[in-house]
């Protein structure tokens, strides 16, 4: 069982205590012990450039008439909402 090479990596994701892997797992792998590692925001994610040179392509984002308005009317009503449910929760009485 030779070594593995320091650069290989494999990206996986830890969902409901189990790591759930994304890519295939090399060959020469099998046998060895691994490391699990969280990745930072400097490690490099895989197709990130692709896509947003995709999402850039779309070009800006318009909205329809009077859509603008009631995102922001939403918004503030499930602020308001959630402001009242903490201070529910903490006892505090509006």
């Amino acid at each position: 069982m030779g070594l593995i090479p320091r650069t290989a990596m494999i990206h996986a994701r830890i969902h409901h205590g189990r790591v759930e892997v994304q890519d295939p797992i090399p060959d020469e792998w099998e046998g060895h012990v691994v490391k699990i590692l969280p990745m930072t925001p400097d490690d490099p994610v895989p197709g990130l450039e692709e896509w947003l040179a995709e999402l850039h392509a779309m070009g800006p984002m318009e909205f329809d008439p009077g859509e603008r308005e009631l995102m922001a009317a939403t918004l503030g009503e499930l602020d308001r909402i959630s402001k009242a449910a903490m201070q529910n929760i903490a006892g505090i009485q509006t």
